[in-house]
């Protein structure tokens, strides 16, 4: 059915689908978070399929922020390339964001602030946002005492949802009925002035309109219930789901938002949150609670789990499960605070004095988010040993529309506990099993004490110094991980693109998975052969499954966000693979134009499947 439009009184029927792309960028603390978010709120509410991106200056207040969204009637893999609405609050950001507008692009622009130079490949709005705010304050000063009517801010970013929402020709409806569920409480007055706010910024946008072209926005039929939810938060929600009891942490950002959301819902799940004095006390913290039998996670990014480096050691040692979520960010050292990277694999799997076994897990998206949490919390405990899961700035900060999980399609895993002939028949806590897992008792269980320490011990888990007993125990650590990439390896990849032989493979990890993917479907477009495989599970090595991918590939490209190519230097490590490296580390992410660029290039490139993808030895 034809879905229809109330705008300014007229109504519009289409049956054409969206994708837009929206820029705002601004000053920092003058609400163009805010606007956006409030954007994000109308669109779902239209249901569209919603992905955002936010970059924003590490002070507490000034610098500039970007928030775009891209908001489109179906499934949205990136932020888009292309920006079709460009919205500049102040000369600064436009300089700083304006080239990603498209060609033929609209820009509205505050015109108390600036005016920016004529092009005839733009179409431009002017929006004197801060005098239209000011004048829809002074209309109800005499309506209100002199202190509130003091307090109350002019509605600025209202005048702008007002004037973004008609650029787009989206209605006008669903804001005015926000606007009274946010401004309810203040009373009819101040309802009526954001309610005259919005419609005024619309009217001025839409007096410019006349003939000219302009992104439409059309609403669609939502085929089922969707979650508005961020990646930091999602991951909460699946280490919820997981069963975890307690979580310690120490604010650093971009993983802050973790401990915030879990402060705020875990209680209620009888868990428990700590902000504790630093990063190293945080995972202390969680052994404890991981050896008295609750299921534990930290949360850092890279300078925090620097320092952890040698509690993960202990917890590999001493087969203590725990998740230890690392939201990689720019670096190195303070570096980019508040930018995306995925510069911390190197970290996460060397990072350690001697070794230890762990495992590596990077979530892909919002919506995987949940799920690889979970496999995080279910390997720690199956194993007994550190898992640490990646995400990334990008990915935390994101908001996206996603399916609520389907919770029986949830399995949860606890560890092994000894059972009462093992009690009885006296317990070995570090039993030499075939596949390296013991038994762990939990404090209290009759029979059930042991020494549980990071030295060098016995089965029984006293100290012991000799090359022997250092032989047999590192063996019996070690031999998880065999078990690990052996049961779970093939399970935790994900293959998208043409089946059989291609032209170009794709070998990725992380947040980049939608963008690679939107490439992947853009190439196809153009009857090129491609596909690509992402890694879920980074350490151990997955061998199978890259390779049997790799001989069906010309050639490979690995793309990712870092200095080195850490993934790339990752498959050399462990396969004999010549790969085409392409990485950079500024900070923003991919875009499915640049991917497509460089599979392009591959495709064009003669060379046999043989010498395209095998080295001589690893």
């Amino acid at each position: 059915m034809p879905a229809r439009l109330s705008i300014s009184g007229e109504t519009m029927v289409s049956t054409t689908s969206t994708d837009v792309v929206l820029r705002l960028v601004g000053e920092s603390g003058e609400g163009t978070v805010t606007l956006g978010d409030v954007m994000v709120e109308m669109f779902t509410q239209m249901g569209l399929d919603i992905y955002t991106f936010q970059t924003f200056p590490a002070e507490i207040k000034g610098g500039t922020v970007m928030y775009q969204l891209r908001a489109r009637s179906g499934v949205t893999l990136s932020h888009g390339d292309g920006v079709d609405v460009l919205v500049a609050l102040n000369d600064e950001g436009f300089e700083l964001f304006g080239d990603g507008l498209r060609p033929g692009g609209t820009l509205l622009y505050n015109s108390d602030e600036f005016t920016p130079p004529p092009d005839s490949d733009r179409i431009d709005y002017a929006l004197p946002i801060t005098t239209l705010a000011k004048e829809r304050k002074e209309a109800i000063r005499h309506q209100l005492e002199g202190e509130i009517l003091k307090r109350l801010p002019a509605p600025v970013n209202t005048v702008g949802l007002g004037a973004l929402l008609r650029l787009v020709s989206a209605p006008l409806e669903p804001a005015e009925a926000y606007l009274k569920r946010v401004f309810g409480r203040k009373g009819d007055i101040v309802v009526g002035m954001n309610i005259e706010a919005l419609r005024t910024g619309a009217r001025y946008v839409d007096e410019q309109i006349g003939d000219r072209p302009t992104p439409r926005v059309y609403p669609v039929k939502q085929t089922g219930p969707r979650m508005m939810v961020t990646g930091n938060q999602m991951l909460s929600i699946g280490a919820i789901a997981a069963g975890m009891g307690f979580y310690a942490g120490y604010p650093i950002t971009p993983a802050s938002e973790i401990m915030e959301f879990l402060a705020k819902e875990l209680p209620a799940f009888g868990g428990n949150v700590i902000q504790a004095e630093d990063e190293i006390a945080a995972l202390g913290m969680c052994l404890g609670a991981s050896y008295a039998g609750v299921k534990s996670m930290t949360a850092t990014s890279g300078p925090g789990l620097s320092l952890m480096v040698e509690l993960m050691n202990l917890a590999g040692q001493a087969e203590i499960p725990v998740v230890i979520t690392d939201v990689q960010r720019g670096g190195a050292s303070t570096g980019l605070p508040t930018k995306t990277s995925q510069g911390d694999l190197n970290l996460a799997i060397y990072g350690m004095h001697n070794e230890s076994p762990r495992a590596v897990l990077a979530c892909s998206c919002v919506e995987d988010t949940f799920w690889t949490t979970v496999e995080a919390f279910n390997l720690a405990e199956e194993f007994q040993m550190p898992v640490i899961l990646l995400s990334d700035q990008s990915l935390a900060t994101r908001r996206s529309t996603v399916p609520p999980p389907d919770l029986t399609k949830l399995h949860l895993t606890n560890r092994r506990i000894p059972d009462p002939e093992e009690l009885q028949e006296g317990y070995l806590r570090y039993r030499d099993t075939e596949d390296g897992v013991s038994p762990m008792a939990i404090p209290g269980m009759a029979g059930g004490v042991y020494t549980s320490t990071g030295i060098e011990h016995d089965e029984q888990g006293d100290p012991g110094y000799t090359p022997e007993l250092a032989s047999k125990m590192k063996h019996k650590r070690f031999r998880k991980m065999e078990a690990l990439v052996a049961r779970h390896g093939r399970r935790l990849v994900r293959e998208w693109g043409d089946t059989g032989e291609v032209d170009v493979g794709i070998i990725a990890f992380g947040s980049s998975e939608g963008v690679i993917r939107e490439a992947t479907e853009m190439a196809q477009r153009e009857s090129i052969r491609v596909a690509h495989l992402h890694l879920r599970l980074l350490h151990p090595f997955p061998k199978e499954p890259v390779m049997e991918f790799a001989a069906r590939c010309r050639r490979i490209l690995v793309p990712e966000l870092n200095w080195s190519g850490q993934l790339a230097n990752w498959l050399r490590v462990n396969t004999d693979l010549v790969v085409e490296r392409y990485h950079r580390d500024d900070g923003i992410p991919f875009l499915p134009s640049e991917i497509l660029t460089h599979i392009r290039r591959l495709a064009d490139t003669d060379c046999s499947s043989a010498s395209a993808v095998r080295g001589q030895g690893a």
